[in-house]
């Protein structure tokens, strides 16, 4: 019995720790609004600038046949793919702000003079943000698929919202990890916020959610491609695009893939085409890479507070 009251006392300190952590977040209007704002405005902007003139402009400029209600029905579901792909990570920064705020405010110290163990309080770090950032995102997937439904008349299928739903979990995982890797630098608020500034722009047209990948040079459009947020976003592209393509029995075959490459929606990595199986790997591999990568980064910083004892 020992045993298992030690497991659920364990258990218990967790779930604590997380519920103090979304309630945190919660009671934070400003945290709120931010983790809002960046993909409600790029929906909004898309909605009111993306008339006929830009989309036929966009033709010209990738130089293939395509008639404008196709590359409607591509841009609709590469702009809602890329608004989902965003969100992941700029919601998952907001959240990490609440262990950056403890470590300014030295809560963890506190936690350290406790009988809670620091791992547990990693943890929960780690599952508030990873919850937060999965709801506030199964939002916005909602509005967009439903926004898809509405302006192309497709409904996505159950199998398809099942496969989307598992990209979303990858996804954040996937981002929370890597972002706990980044944050872990962090110990003031003002430095992050800073951060969060130039990651949100930077890595929103890196992952191809403001501008089409493919119009971006080469080198940068491999170096984009190594980023575990572009598989992300290319596998709910590739998902939602061609389940639109399929409904609306759309023929171009040669026109759509070329448009399908420089949209980002198929991805390609030094010359290389990559198919889903293949992004699916890269997510689960950098999950396990930048999880080796926190726990080493914490060893060393565990092991410089003992060599300054």
């Amino acid at each position: 019995m020992k045993p298992i009251l030690g497991f659920k006392d364990k258990l218990y300190q967790i779930t604590q720790l997380t519920k103090r952590n979304l309630l945190i977040f919660l009671k934070n209007p400003t945290s709120i609004f931010f983790s809002l704002i960046t993909p409600v405005l790029i929906l909004v902007i898309f909605i009111f600038l993306f008339d006929d003139n830009v989309l036929e402009t966009a033709i010209q400029l990738i130089d293939i046949e395509v008639s404008v209600e196709e590359i409607k029905v591509i841009s609709s579901g590469w702009m809602v793919s890329g608004i989902i792909g965003i969100s992941v990570l700029t919601v998952g920064l907001n959240s990490m702000f609440i262990q950056i705020k403890d470590k300014e405010k030295h809560t963890i110290n506190d936690y350290v003079a406790s009988p809670v163990k620091l791992v547990y309080v990693t943890l929960s770090y780690f599952m508030s943000a990873f919850i937060l950032t999965f709801m506030i995102c199964l939002v916005f997937l909602t509005i967009g698929l439903v926004y898809l439904s509405v302006s192309t008349g497709v409904v996505f299928s159950f199998m398809t919202i099942l496969e989307l739903l598992l990209i979303l979990l990858l996804s954040t995982l996937s981002g929370i990890i890597i972002l706990m890797v980044i944050t872990s630098f962090f110990k003031k608020t003002s430095t992050a916020s800073s951060f969060t500034g130039v990651f949100s722009a930077l890595i929103g047209f890196l992952i191809g959610a403001y501008l089409p990948i493919g119009l971006l040079p080469k080198g940068l459009q491999n170096m984009a491609n190594l980023i575990p947020g572009s598989h992300s976003t290319g596998l709910f592209r590739n998902v939602i695009v061609n389940e639109m393509i399929e409904k609306l029995n759309l023929t171009n075959i040669e026109g759509l893939a070329t448009l399908k490459q420089s949209f980002g929606i198929d991805l390609v990595l030094f010359n290389q085409p990559l198919t889903k199986g293949i992004m699916y790997g890269y997510l689960g591999i950098s999950m396990i890479v930048f999880f080796i990568i926190y726990l080493a980064i914490e060893y060393v910083k565990t092991k410089q507070k003992w060599i300054k004892k």
